[in-house]
């Protein structure tokens, strides 16, 4: 009889272990990347985050120059696949190169200022043959958001590009919001974010599912994300019934552990199947950014 009793204990301690909360765990779910569930049925979309790295950036050279990362980001695309891809410090010959490279996809955007040649975007990628855009436009994080502006204080412009979406495959309509906040001037973080929700509520009207990318320059823990959560936002890290919760922003490996600055938040979609940061070798490079592209699917 006692060892019934301590055989039913441990099965009962067995099943609450199998049933507690998802934690994220640092596995190499690289051979995921593509989800099945998605395939033909729009179930699914897997959308992907990436600070490129600007190929402008005077101290990129070697293995660093966008020249020689170029095969790289190409690699990791044509592996990955994702359906959209926000990408930050986009300069306008990567958004064409990356366009050349793998004509599955367009882009939307406008660069912050400057020559066409030189300065910087927050690209939307889309696979042409997966998503429809209904509608886009891209607003300044600053009071006057639909001209082009800076917040006292800080050296360079700060966006969001938008984009209204549909589904060929399952006509499920959603929007995609894709950023990168302010890096150096940090005070100027918070206010950034709450005229990206105010702006959130006046483009989405319809309350359709949206999801946010970016390079968001802090941890996701920091209180300047309290009122997207308040508003219904989940983070997609967190969320994710397959995730880890590895450091994104690698620096090329010239500091430590580094630091997770890259996050997608969700709102109005089923849930997260899978949060991969992607740390893979593409073309022969340890690093085709400073940053990790972070792969996220989710579920309508």
């Amino acid at each position: 009889m006692r060892i019934q009793i301590k055989a039913i204990i441990a099965l009962l301690a067995l099943s609450a272990s199998l049933v507690s909360c998802h934690k994220p765990r640092d596995y190499d779910y690289s051979r995921f990347y593509v989800d099945p569930a998605g395939a033909g049925g729009g179930r699914t979309i897997t959308v992907m985050t990436f600070n490129v790295r600007a190929a402008s950036s005077v101290a990129d050279v070697g293995e660093r120059a966008w020249a020689v990362r170029r095969a790289g980001v190409k690699e990791m695309l044509a592996s990955t696949s994702p359906v959209l891809m926000g990408a930050q410090e986009c300069d306008f010959i990567q958004r064409q190169n990356i366009i050349e490279d793998d004509p599955r996809y367009a882009a939307i955007g406008i660069n912050l200022d400057g020559p066409k040649e030189e300065c910087e975007e927050c690209a939307i990628f889309y696979m042409k043959d997966s998503v429809q855009v209904l509608s886009h436009g891209t607003f300044y994080l600053t009071s006057t958001p639909n001209l082009p502006s800076r917040m006292d204080g800080v050296g360079h412009y700060r966006v969001c590009t938008w984009g209204k979406m549909k589904m060929v495959k399952g006509g499920q309509e959603f929007y995609h919001f894709n950023t990168h906040l302010e890096y150096s001037a940090a005070f100027a973080r918070q206010p950034e974010m709450e005229i990206l929700l105010e702006q959130v509520k006046k483009i989405n009207t319809e309350g359709l599912p949206i999801f946010m990318t970016g390079d968001w320059n802090t941890d996701e823990d920091d209180a300047i994300f309290k009122d997207i959560k308040s508003y219904g936002f989940e983070s997609a890290r967190l969320e994710a019934v397959i995730g880890d919760s590895y450091k994104t922003c690698n620096n090329y490996g010239d500091y430590g552990s580094g630091l997770t600055l890259d996050h997608c938040w969700f709102k109005g979609f089923a849930g997260v199947t899978r949060f991969i940061t992607i740390k893979d070798k593409y073309a022969g490079l340890t690093y085709i950014s400073d940053h990790y592209p972070v792969s996220i699917t989710l579920k309508f």
